[in-house]
């Protein structure tokens, strides 16, 4: 299955969009479950700062998005 979702951070000064597919397979009794998420962009205000996200920034927001996408699959 596929959920495509917006994970954001508003703050006072910023606005963080981070667009991302989910994908997961709930499993069966023969195969476990399992998932993976796709960043497809990130902007901040408006601005679209993919290449930055991924040198400098990835490591320290992907569980977050991750976690997010997972809570809210079926929305």
């Amino acid at each position: 299955m596929k959920a495509n979702g917006v994970y954001s951070i508003v703050e006072d000064h910023y606005v963080l969009d981070i667009y991302y597919d989910y994908y997961w397979d709930n499993g069966d009794y023969y195969q476990p479950p399992e998932s993976s998420i796709e960043i497809e962009k990130v902007e901040l205000n408006g601005e679209d700062i993919t290449d930055f996200y991924w040198d400098y920034v990835d490591d320290k927001l992907h569980s977050q998005v991750i976690e997010y996408a997972e809570e809210n699959k079926d929305e």
